[in-house]
């Protein structure tokens, strides 16, 4: 995030604190996307994708006021997004939904799964089909999905996943390495070959 980009976020902050709506709307507006596509790798029902980021939205309305910026707003929403997946998460059947569309206001609209400055090919060795990526990231435990959105697919820095997962830095880095294993290993059962040298340039 450039500094022109943290001064306006502060600047929205502000004014969301202060109950302009406009401004939430335009917080809604920045990250409603990013949310909404990563909750869609943290879920297995699809449909509930939506449902999932509008309570997320609510929540950081009726919290902004509590909102300290000791962290950036980014990584404050994230840690409620993280904690409203695993609420879901425990609540799962065992269906893995594959469909990228979710029903939106406007009606049904695809999801980006990836920051364009975050290419998941960036991550993959092999050009994986993406249906194939979302459907072995879904059959890792919760921890280690989680660590691969936020760090492989997001692009997070140890601290804030740290931060986000309410677990120790130190422990961090540590997971990483056994998310990335067990992502190799659904990979290659479905014939796809995963590099998992730890590159680490993100941070």
């Amino acid at each position: 995030m450039t500094d022109r980009e943290k001064a306006y976020e502060k600047e929205l902050v502000i004014k969301a604190k202060s109950g302009n709506d406009k401004a939430f709307e335009e917080i809604i507006k920045i990250y409603e996307q990013k949310i909404c596509s990563t909750i869609f790798y943290m879920v297995k029902n699809k449909d509930i994708v939506e449902d999932i980021a509008q309570e997320v939205f609510i929540k950081v309305y009726r919290n902004i006021d509590k909102f300290n910026e000791q962290s950036s707003l980014y990584t404050w929403i994230y840690r409620i997004t993280m904690n409203a997946c695993f609420d879901e998460m425990k609540k799962e059947k065992k269906i893995t939904y594959l469909s990228n569309f979710v029903e939106t206001e406007e009606g049904e609209q695809e999801v980006e799964f990836e920051d364009p400055s975050q290419n998941v090919d960036e991550i993959i060795s092999a050009k994986l089909d993406r249906e194939e990526l979302i459907k072995a990231i879904k059959k890792l435990p919760d921890e280690q999905r989680a660590i691969i959105v936020l760090r492989d697919i997001r692009g997070f820095t140890y601290w804030e996943i740290a931060d986000m997962l309410k677990i120790k830095l130190g422990t961090v880095k540590s997971k990483i390495s056994r998310a990335r294993i067990s992502l190799k290993n659904e990979l290659e059962k479905a014939g796809f070959e995963y590099d998992i040298s730890d590159n680490d340039v993100i941070i």
